[in-house]
């Protein structure tokens, strides 16, 4: 019952329910319209096939200068504070936040704070983008209510409004009012300041400094004036759509019809008012005379203009960005759908007539075999399509030239202009960004099994061969000696098209189709080994691992080198080996840890260079976990990008102690455990046989109880082997049950300790993780160490300064299934650390969507 009440009283206050379900229903009655008013979509078709192309044409060169005057709206909104806009710049503004206001709650106003990034690293400041912003805004509302109150008013002479038109105009008068007053309260610091200050703090300070500005009134008055001249080239747009499609043009249908869908727009909450404006404009323009069906036509070519259009420049403003995402999915998802389109295509009837054409031009045989080769560039597209998206040279070269055959071919086939369109889409795009395939295999680390193939190949052959050999006459109705066996191999590899082989059987038909099938998987196994990068194994030689420890022990300084030399990892050296990275390989991925081991920064840098050359050699991608925040200058240097994945707790044992009211909880934890029998021991290495399988044991039960597998990467594994030489504590009972234990690992931080495996018994008592670690504490204490590493805790510390950030933040805060990383937080803050930010560091983007799972792949050894 608390649930329920709970679920209901969230979704009673839920701003963002009530706004989509607004929307969703507004949909749903522009559906209802459509269907209960009879609105045909076909007879709107064929309406728009009469458009006139001279006033299309026209529309389209209006809604240019429409995206253009947006742009110099902002121009001079920045002017306005004495700040310069680069126009392309402010065009660029203005269509990525029309695209993104159609995806978010009250969006022509939200969407103001998005996309501040790139003008703040012009030097800009927050303040005066938010108030630039909020000048755009206030005047794009101002000047509809300038233009509404004129016509309007000659709207009322010359024709009968209705009461929508005049409730929507009081709307827009009243939201006006309400905005002048905000601003006004906001400049004296009234109600509005003081309820945007209390709802989100920290915009105190944006807020008090645009307060203080000093805004040019001439360039107030222009943005102004510019907003005015947006308005009326609306009103022409609807005008030319009367025109456009052989109406008798209507100025005050135009004028009328463009201020209430205006109106509607600014009250949308939810996607642009699409549905609702589509029906009010339609009804509004129905008023002046025009039928249902001319006027939805008209309405639908409006918003082509004013909607669709600027809509899709948002989408080209977003792929015109060097690292952006859509740009580097979107060649692979089309070479993807091309694979697929040409298997549909090659396996299906070709339409007649063209066919008929293309044979009256061209030989059967070169018909089948171009229709044959269509499908196997399709399977091989397929394929293709996922080492694109880890950007593969040789899978670019690959896809190029099969788009450019895969346009030949469906022409040659049966005439498929479509099909072959589309390749020529797949080409360009390939084309357009081959920057982004730079990975190629080098020579020297790639293993590939030539005799593999040879063997691979003879085998289908034999296979088809032989098949044909002992055939019986019935299945092909031929008696094949050895070399027509050869010869009718031949044709069904090569596709030739040959009426004297038909299979007459089902047999037959089988046997014929399991020949293309052995022939398919081969080519594609021979393309997959092409492409796929390697690493030689073994890449290192165990004198290798000794001299990156020598190398550790002079240059070492983080708790994460006894890591990097830890039999999981790869290391590569510079080549007068005075310096070495730890990574591991992941399908496309070099994984790396941490920084390089090198005795200064220009040596890090330069080993950092020397990698990254080796990685686009061999075909693979570097990025760099858990980086110091003091290492992010040089790999700013390089070009990489960066984005802090958590915190790592340091704590300061000289002063730590667990005296004091801070550490009560603990403290009442450690006095009952010790009263009940527990002891804390320490084992210095080499430790015994029998006491590492008391530890297994342990271990064992603990990765049971979670469910987990062991883990490496920045840890290490239960491995008797390694733990023998090592320091273990514990606690134990009377009996020398072990309950729990820790191991002391090397870290070459000077004054530091770490420890890696921390694991408890299934019956533990409670407090016990609580005893270990404040004893061993106290015992590294005593041991002459200043501080202990205690590990990092993922995602906190995130400040959200961007939009990836802000969504990190938002899913660690609020969703259960980070609870756990907030819990380890929560669990390491009872110890009171200092807290040090890290990073993970990268190339492009792209990149965020595929290094977790990179991550998790080579920390489960997968």
């Amino acid at each position: 019952m608390h649930r329920a009440k709970s679920f209901l009283s969230n979704l009673v206050y839920n701003k963002f329910f009530w706004q989509f379900f607004l929307a969703t229903f507004m949909l749903g009655m522009a559906i209802y319209f459509v269907r209960a008013q009879h609105v045909e979509v076909v007879q709107i078709k064929e309406q728009l096939n009469t458009s006139i192309p001279l006033y299309v044409f026209i529309g389209i060169v209006l809604t240019v200068v429409y995206i253009i005057a947006q742009g110099k709206m902002y121009v001079h909104s920045f002017k306005a504070l004495n700040v310069n806009l680069k126009l392309w710049d402010a065009i660029k503004l203005f269509l990525k936040r029309n695209l993104i206001s159609i995806f978010l709650p009250a969006g022509g106003f939200s969407s103001l704070i998005f996309f501040t990034k790139e003008i703040e690293e012009e030097g800009i400041s927050k303040s005066k983008i938010h108030l630039s912003s909020t000048l755009f805004a206030f005047c794009g509302i101002l000047s509809v209510v300038v233009v509404a109150i004129p016509v309007l008013g000659i709207a009322l002479l010359s024709t009968k409004l209705g009461n929508t038109e005049l409730i929507s105009f009081g709307f827009l008068i009243l939201l006006t009012v309400l905005l002048f007053v905000a601003i006004f309260s906001i400049s004296k610091k009234g109600w509005a300041y003081r309820y945007l200050s209390k709802i989100r703090p920290s915009l105190s300070a944006i807020l008090d400094d645009m307060i203080e500005q000093q805004i040019s009134r001439k360039q107030f008055w222009i943005t102004l004036l510019i907003s005015i001249l947006i308005e009326f080239i609306g009103i022409v747009h609807l005008y030319i759509c009367m025109l456009a499609l052989g109406f008798e043009a209507s100025i005050p249908a135009a004028i009328v019809g463009y201020i209430v869908m205006v109106i509607l727009l600014i009250a949308s909450p939810f996607l642009r008012g699409l549905g609702t404006i589509e029906v009010s404009l339609t009804f509004i323009l129905g008023q002046f005379g025009f039928p249902l069906v001319a006027a939805a036509t008209i309405t639908l070519m409006f918003r082509f203009f004013e909607f669709w259009l600027p809509l899709i420049g948002g989408i080209i403003s977003f792929i015109l960005k060097k690292d952006s995402i859509i740009l580097r999915v979107l060649p692979a998802f089309i070479i993807l759908i091309l694979g697929v389109v040409n298997i549909i295509s090659s396996i299906s009837p070709a339409i007649p007539t063209r066919l008929r054409l293309v044979k009256d031009i061209l030989p059967e045989d070169l018909i089948v075999t171009s229709n044959a080769l269509v499908l196997i560039f399709g399977l091989i597209l397929v394929m293709i399509s996922i080492f694109l998206l880890q950007g593969s040279k040789r899978a670019w070269y690959v896809a190029l030239a099969l788009t450019l055959f895969s346009i030949l071919g469906h022409l040659l086939k049966a005439a498929d202009y479509e099909e072959a369109i589309l390749a020529l889409i797949a080409g360009s795009s390939l084309f357009y960004t081959r920057d982004n395939y730079k990975l190629k295999p080098h020579p020297k680390f790639v293993k590939i099994s030539y005799t593999v193939f040879i063997y691979a190949i003879s085998a289908v052959f034999a296979y088809g061969v032989l098949g044909f050999y002992f055939m019986e006459k019935r299945h092909f109705g031929v008696n094949f000696k050895f070399i027509d066996s050869v010869k009718a191999v031949l044709k069904v590899i090569f596709f030739i098209d040959d009426k004297a082989l038909r299979p007459l059987t089902n047999f037959g038909v089988h046997f014929e189709q399991s020949i293309y099938a052995a022939s398919g998987i081969v080519i594609l196994f021979i393309i997959f080994s092409l492409l796929k990068p390697y690493f030689s194994t073994p890449y290192n030689k165990p004198e290798d691992f000794t001299e990156a420890d020598e190398l550790m022990k002079k240059h070492g300084n983080s708790a994460l080198d006894y890591f990097k030399t830890y039999p999981d990892k790869f290391i590569y050296f510079n080549e007068n080996r005075t310096a070495f990275i730890s990574f591991k390989i992941t399908r496309h991925f070099a994984l790396v840890l941490e920084d390089p081991v090198a005795e200064n920064q220009e040596d890090k840098v330069a080993m950092i260079k020397k990698f990254e050359e080796r990685c686009q050699e061999n075909g693979f991608i570097a990025a760099y976990y858990r980086v110091p925040e003091e290492s992010l200058g040089f790999y700013k240097s390089i070009g990489k990008k960066f984005i802090p994945i958590g915190e790592e707790a340091v704590l300061n044992l000289t002063a730590f102690t667990i005296e004091g009211g801070k550490m009560k909880t603990t403290r009442s934890a450690i006095n009952r455990l010790s009263g009940e029998g527990f002891t804390f021991k320490v084992y210095e290495g080499p430790q015994k046989e029998g006491f590492l399988q008391k530890l297994q044991t342990v271990s064992d039960n603990w990765l049971r109880d979670l469910n987990q597998k062991e883990v490496a990467f920045t840890q290490g594994i239960f491995d008797k082997s390694i733990l023998k030489n090592q320091t273990i504590l514990t606690i134990e009972d009377e009996e020398e049950k072990v309950y729990a234990f820790l191991n002391i690992v090397p870290d070459y931080a000077p004054g530091e300790a770490t420890y890696d495996l921390i694991r408890k018994e299934t019956d533990a008592p409670n407090g016990v993780l609580d005893m270990l670690l404040a004893k061993t504490f106290l015992y590294l204490k005593e041991e002459g160490y200043t501080s202990v590493n205690m590990g990092l805790a993922p995602l906190s510390g995130i400040d959200g300064i961007d939009l990836t950030q802000k969504t990190i933040k938002y899913a660690y805060e609020n969703l259960k299934a980070f609870a756990q990383f907030k819990g380890l937080r929560k669990y390491k803050e009872k110890f009171y650390p200092s807290w040090n930010k890290k990073y993970l560091i990268y190339s492009h983007n792209y990149h965020l969507l595929q290094v977790p799972n990179a991550l998790k792949r080579i920390s489960e050894g997968s």
